[in-house]
């Protein structure tokens, strides 16, 4: 299955607040249902010292991050290109993870974003984040025929619409396991980082942990 790079529709900055707001909350939801949140819980608990402060880089409304907080009482930061709504319940702030110097944390995150990205900008990231952060954690999709055949198979009477379309697209424009381990290989060379690459069952998602 060839990359295909589409714009999503939760993308766009002329969608009225109350449907990006709905769309956020159904993202929230799905991260739940597909053992995301959990993960992320397991490795933030399993980091080698006590994390005290998280970095989530386009982290939308964060409500991601304001379940990391919760469950773990970190001090929990967000980064994201649009500025977060005043209802959002961590601090949000707007920024290009790319290129801007960006707050320290013990640890980084990176949900569901670099296939957004290019090759070219994810190496921009990661070696950006290497700047204030020791552990970039990086948790995204596959491309791959079975998770777009069950997303759907069950998406569509769960999620709202924009999520579905958005879904199927975001699926599409993932990178396979094969090209985010190059991409990141590169990104990494040269440095001391230590990289676990692991793939879920299905192939519901892919994380690489990157640690400096």
């Amino acid at each position: 299955m060839l990359r295909v790079d589409l714009p999503e529709l939760l993308d766009d900055p002329a969608l009225p607040e109350s449907v990006v707001a709905q769309a956020y909350r159904d993202l929230a939801r799905t991260h739940r249902w597909l053992g995301n949140t959990a993960v992320l819980l397991r490795l933030l608990r399993e980091n080698p010292t006590p994390v005290r402060r998280v970095l989530d880089l386009g982290c939308g409304q964060g409500a991601l991050l304001a379940e990391l907080e919760r469950a773990l009482g970190v001090e929990g930061t967000g980064l994201d290109l649009r500025a977060g709504p005043a209802s959002s319940p961590v601090r949000i702030l707007r920024g290009d993870a790319l290129r801007d110097a960006l707050p320290p944390a013990d640890v980084t995150l990176a949900v569901c974003l670099v296939h957004h990205l290019t090759p070219e900008q994810i190496v921009l990231l990661v070696r950006n984040v290497a700047r204030s952060s020791n552990r970039l954690i990086v948790l995204d999709l596959v491309r791959h025929r079975v998770p777009l055949v069950l997303f759907r198979i069950f998406a569509p009477p769960l999620l709202h619409p924009i999520n579905v379309a958005d879904g199927l697209t975001s699926i599409r424009r993932a990178y396979t396991a094969q090209e985010l381990a190059r991409i990141v290989e590169g990104a990494v060379r040269g440095t001391d980082a230590r990289v676990v690459h692991t793939i879920s069952f299905g192939w519901t998602r892919q994380i690489m942990d990157i640690r400096w």
